[in-house]
């Protein structure tokens, strides 16, 4: 069988003409493989080939029998690698925490070790204890986080 980190290798050396990032390699049932890519230009059709060309070319379809299909990761998928985070500043995100609290804010910048978010929140005012919407900047350290994902907005 072939497995997840020979698929990654080979399809991380295909040449595009740009840089790009192997996001994730989905296998289902039967050997089916969805290769996800992204660049911080985007993706094009013709992008997906060439990875599915080179990936043909380099993992002997006579050993074993698979199928394949290689896509732009999606709008929905996560945000896992560098490229994506930097594509994606300015945008809202929710940040899903390791205790499974989240936060909804927008990606401000990135590093290798951080994210910063621009979010708002409630806060009592000491003077009449009402709630009042305040904008809060915060730096969340990457392993504190489980999932980034953008917010789909249609406005």
């Amino acid at each position: 069988m072939i497995d997840k980190n020979k698929i990654l290798k080979v399809a991380a050396n295909a040449d595009l003409g740009k840089e790009y990032v192997v996001v994730d390699v989905e296998i289902k049932p039967i050997n089916n493989f969805i290769v996800f890519i992204d660049s911080i230009n985007g993706i094009t059709i013709g992008d997906c080939v060439k990875v599915s060309r080179f990936i043909e070319k380099n993992i002997n379809r006579y050993e074993e029998d698979y199928d394949l299909s290689v896509s732009s990761t999606g709008i929905d998928k996560p945000l896992t690698s560098k490229i994506q985070f930097i594509k994606n500043i300015g945008k809202t995100v929710e940040v899903l925490f390791n205790d499974n609290k989240s936060i909804i804010g927008k990606l401000n910048a990135y590093n290798k070790n951080s994210i910063t978010l621009t979010y708002t929140a409630k806060e009592k005012t000491t003077e009449t204890k009402k709630n009042v919407l305040v904008t809060k900047d915060v730096e969340i350290e990457l392993n504190k986080i489980k999932s980034v994902t953008i917010i789909i907005s249609f406005k």
